[in-house]
């Protein structure tokens, strides 16, 4: 089920005015994009923003996304090679993105390398997949200090005790057996089917033990207790702690998958200016990290700019310096019969 988030602002429902106004009409990720900033571009340039929100990354590759017309979306990284082949995204035009020279070189080369070294997106914000632990609660089940491995979820030995306190687990096919075939030291695009079809009996197994499978509501359940242990979006593990949860944050040692999320305009999008000029405000240093702050996921803004400075001194978990994500590892993009035996995997986890 969609969340569509309409902002009106400053107009009277049925006015003339309402009827001129410009829309600029944005399809993203929910809880990765400020509603403050929606209402600052509007008061600055008086376009109206619709924003839609999915829960699932995958719903960005549906057709449905793109039949609707929108003007800017938010593809995951590893999802820009597939938008491209299908010639549903447009080039950028970089002379209308003066922000561009904010934006942290090395996310950008990383970026660069995802989309044919060709600039249709632009990196929005950045974050990881790890384990978000009530540890009091894990030591309780567990009757030990938790390791930082994966093994605490993927083996059964360990799942089978923590599913007494709750475990969360994310409905996110690609990131999710992806993380448990590192675990198993290989990789997602280098696996066959058969190997990720039996990667998808092991989810299976574990799904059957969960309290919580899917994108939103294990936040609120690790907050207030309900959960003592989730696969979990950085973001997300940091909101959960804000709210007072004695919440530990943990990149296994494993791995931590590693993602950017990136603005992009559609090839049939129809107001392509007002989309720009939404981009390129995104991409502005002190808005970058405004947002930062108040999704909790990392800005994209290179590390010497004053705005992160100002950030670093008030949220250093929410500064990751560049040698840090060297110990992460980059979701890679995966051929259509990668994607497909991903797709049918998943269909035994979501049974």
């Amino acid at each position: 089920m969609l969340k569509r988030t309409l902002l009106v602002l400053g107009l009277t429902a049925g006015s003339a005015l309402a009827h001129a106004e410009e829309v600029l009409r944005v399809y993203g990720g929910e809880g990765r994009l400020a509603p403050s900033l929606i209402e600052e571009f509007h008061k600055q340039t008086g376009i109206r923003v619709e924003y839609e929100a999915y829960a699932a990354a995958e719903e960005v590759l549906g057709d449905e996304a793109f039949g609707r017309r929108y003007d800017v979306v938010f593809p995951v990284h590893f999802q820009l090679p597939a938008l491209v082949a299908a010639q549903r995204l447009q080039l950028l035009d970089p002379a209308q993105l003066a922000n561009l020279k904010q934006i942290d070189p090395d996310l950008d080369t990383m970026l660069d390398g995802s989309s044919a070294q060709t600039r249709y997106a632009v990196p929005y914000q950045w974050g990881t997949v790890g384990l978000a632990l009530n540890v009091p609660k894990v030591v309780e089940a567990l009757g030990a200090v938790p390791e930082d491995s994966w093994s605490l979820l993927f083996d059964p030995k360990n799942n089978e005790r923590l599913a007494k306190c709750g475990i969360g687990m994310l409905d996110a096919r690609q990131e999710t057996l992806s993380l448990l075939l590192n675990y198993k030291g290989r990789t997602l695009a280098r696996s066959g089917p058969r190997q990720v079809q039996q990667a998808g009996e092991e989810l299976a197994a574990l799904r059957s033990k969960v309290a919580t499978f899917g994108n939103r509501a294990y936040i609120e359940q690790l907050a207030s207790g309900q959960l003592c242990a989730a696969i979990a979006w950085s973001g997300h593990a940091l909101k959960g702690a804000d709210a007072g949860a004695p919440l530990r944050y943990v990149m296994p040692r494993e791995g931590a998958l590693m993602f950017i999320d990136t603005l992009a305009i559609p090839s049939n999008a129809r107001n392509v200016a007002a989309a720009h000029r939404f981009i390129d405000y995104l991409a502005g240093a002190e808005v970058n990290t405004r947002n930062a702050r108040e999704t909790l996921f990392y800005p994209v803004i290179r590390g010497d700019a004053p705005a992160m400075n100002k950030l670093a001194s008030e949220r250093t978990d929410l500064v990751v310096a560049s040698g840090q994500r060297r110990s992460f590892y980059y979701l890679e993009s995966l051929s259509p019969r990668q994607k497909a035996a991903v797709d049918a995997a998943w269909l035994q986890v979501k049974r």
